[in-house]
């Protein structure tokens, strides 16, 4: 990655008293801006109008789960910005912004538990086709039109129950793609017992789909997947906790509609090697990534502590639902 050339700036305008909007934010972003070298902890995506930092917040004793998440997706990142933006950007999206709780609001009346895994892999399909080198795709709701990709089967049910949170949006205010399947994913988590999520407003939408191919294949091995992640700035640690999202869904990992840390659990323990049914738990990238030693390291870290695993997950998703986005003045 290149050197970082210019930082964004940033502008914060409380509403007046009598506002039920809580602070707005306005974003002016060079039209070029390099990430942090590989080696850091914190990575830079290219966004021509805005920038939003990861929430320092913790996440506390939450609880959620998982579908099919086929997230063997690429995810990217996000430049470092100072703890003090942090703060402000999730207090503009958590603290009584009316536009962000009518977001919310309706999709509570869509989204129910068993359809939650669904709608978060919808989030996870949109994002991670982000990629770090030319700053293209990521989190621009260009999923619309990728609904026919082999890899996308299944997303047209997940997109069909957005559709109706965002015509009951859309009849009070106008709301982009991109940031309604950003919240939603959020809101997915959090119904299903896991950490709050605050998500700042305002990505644009893409008009056209994103390049094809750039969500890597579920059979990859370890060492294909951690340097797939590495490519979109995403370390080891990062890789695991959100493919932690496994435990939502049909495929093994605990309660189908509680996220928790049981995928962690039960992946720590290599059931598969026992045959039998075991062996149907599970995506292959799933079993790869506890036969490689770093990985397993973090597994162990997430099956003994949720809190851990849940803290982490609600950086790395805060990361992922800002790759790539291009934002509009709010």
């Amino acid at each position: 990655m290149a050197s970082m050339t210019s930082l964004c700036s940033v502008v914060v305008a409380p509403q007046p008293p009598s506002s039920s909007a809580s602070l707005r934010l306005t974003f002016k972003i060079p039209a070029k801006w390099v990430c942090s070298p590989p080696s850091t902890t914190y990575f830079g995506a290219t966004s021509p109008k805005a920038c939003y930092s990861r929430p320092t917040t913790n996440a506390g004793d939450h609880n959620w789960n998982r579908r099919g998440l086929m997230f063997t997706a690429t995810l990217p990142f996000l430049l470092p910005l100072n703890d003090s933006f942090e703060s402000v950007a999730v207090k503009a999206a958590e603290s009584g912004n009316s536009e962000y709780k009518l977001l919310k609001d309706e999709l509570r009346k869509v989204v129910p538990k068993g359809r939650a895994a669904g709608v978060l892999r919808l989030v996870f399909h949109d994002a991670g086709t982000f990629e770090a080198n030319d700053n293209s795709g990521g989190m621009n709701g260009s999923i619309i039109y990728e609904l026919e990709r082999f890899e996308n089967t299944g997303l047209k049910g997940p997109l069909k129950i957005l559709e109706k949170a965002k015509s009951g949006v859309e009849a009070i205010q106008p709301v982009s793609w991109a940031d309604l399947i950003a919240v939603a994913g959020a809101e997915a988590v959090s119904l299903c017992g896991g950490p709050t999520i605050p998500i700042a407003l305002g990505r644009l939408d893409s008009k056209v789909p994103d390049p094809d191919g750039k969500l890597p294949q579920e059979t990859l091995g370890a060492s294909a997947l951690k340097e797939s992640f590495r490519r979109k700035g995403l370390s080891t640690q990062e890789l695991v906790a959100l493919t932690g999202a496994h435990t939502l869904g049909s495929k093994g990992f605990g309660d189908p509609d509680v996220f928790d840390n049981s995928y962690f659990k039960i992946l720590f323990q290599k059931p598969w090697k026992s045959g039998g049914m075991s062996g149907m738990i599970g995506l292959p990238s799933d079993r790869a990534l506890a036969e490689d030693e770093e990985c397993l390291s973090w597994i162990a870290k997430y099956a003994e502590n949720q809190n851990l695993f849940f803290e982490d997950f609600e950086k790395a998703y805060t990361k992922l639902v800002n790759s790539g986005a291009k934002w509009k003045s709010l």
